[in-house]
């Protein structure tokens, strides 16, 4: 008891520690996304360059460039000084990328400053969005999805517990009930995980991430594509009964889903059926404690001998058992096999 109440205190200081760095990231990104869009309406003036190189910063064996550009202006005879191209910038592995801002910027040109209304000293050189808040947000899109994952773990250990067996019939008569499979939220989500990393490292490597904004707008297109479509296979797997058990009475066959190596639905006739085990499954090393449950049938050969077959893996024991008592109810399985049974 005392183990579980110090797990699940653990548990929801580390779901609260990842959901308030995550939460935060999200806040600094939109709120420099929502300034970015705002200094598209800045009033500007007309300002003088003082200062224009090349940032290098070394750190970890690699080293980072950016712009240091320092710039002079003058607001209603108020004079000032900025030091921002941007709201905020990137350090980028490219050195190029840093040389080319420096020549858009020599030192003593004139160039347009633009300028926050009601707080002059608040100014940049490069008014409006680029690809990089977006990169962004592309970027925490999988620690987002982490902590929607951890948020449904919490408010699902507060819910009732669902039935242990949900059986339904479909429209040709069988009795199903729906295993576990890579359900349409979880691929989704891991699709859009993975497209999003693919989508920043790309865009790292070859245009970089500070693109233009179509480029950033282009590439969460494809990550949006990606998840619908992985949404729209699974659910229509999961609607074509691609992970059901089925009974089928009028046959007196049962179907069995892919599961454990087994790519496509077996069809077997209930008078194979030899037997039905529940097999805990621990961990490969010494005093392991038991991780699933393992539901397997025991099959008829045509040269008499037998065969295993797999239906499913459960959590906890009581859902393994619970399929168990209903099948062997509809095959007229008892707990032991009669002898006659296994000679037929």
């Amino acid at each position: 008891m005392l183990f579980r109440v110090v797990s699940s205190a653990v548990m929801l200081a580390f779901v609260a520690l990842w959901t308030s760095i995550t939460v935060a990231a999200d806040y600094f990104t939109v709120s420099n996304m929502v300034l970015q869009v705002q200094t598209e309406s800045w009033p500007s003036v007309q300002g003088t360059i003082t200062r224009s190189e090349v940032d290098a910063v070394r750190a970890n064996k690699a080293t980072t460039y950016d712009l240091k550009v320092a710039y002079t202006y003058s607001v209603d005879g108020q004079h000032y000084e900025g030091s921002k191209a941007r709201p905020s910038m990137w350090r980028s592995g490219d050195r190029g990328f840093a040389e080319e801002l420096v020549a858009r910027y020599p030192l003593g040109a004139t160039i347009p400053v633009y300028y926050r209304p009601g707080q002059p000293s608040e100014a940049v050189l490069q008014p409006g969005m680029d690809g990089s808040a977006l990169f962004t947000l592309m970027l925490l899109m999988p620690f987002n999805l982490v902590m929607l994952w951890l948020g449904t773990l919490v408010v699902g250990a507060w819910k009732p517990e669902p039935p242990l067996l949900s059986t339904f019939f479909r429209e040709d008569g069988s009795e199903c009930v729906t295993l576990e499979g890579p359900w349409t939220a979880t691929l989704v989500s891991l699709v859009l995980a993975g497209a999003s990393l693919t989508c920043v490292a790309l865009a790292g490597v070859t245009v970089g991430l500070h693109a233009p904004l179509p480029v950033a707008v282009g590439a969460w297109g494809v990550v949006i594509v990606c998840g619908v479509l992985a949404g729209r296979w699974s659910h229509a797997r999961v609607e074509a009964g691609h992970y059901d058990l089925r009974l089928h009475p009028q046959e007196r066959s049962l179907s069995l889903p892919p599961f454990s190596g087994r790519k496509h639905v077996l069809d077997v006739r209930w008078r194979d059926v030899r037997s039905l085990r529940v097999e805990p499954q621990a961990p490969t090393q010494k005093g392991g404690q038991v991780s699933h449950y393992h539901l397997t049938l025991e099959l008829s050969t045509a040269d008499g001998g037998g065969r295993q077959e797999a239906i499913a893996s459960f959590p906890r024991q009581e859902q393994a058992e619970a399929l168990s008592r209903w099948l062997r109810t509809r095959l007229e399985l008892g707990e032991v096999v009669p002898d006659e049974r296994r000679s037929a």
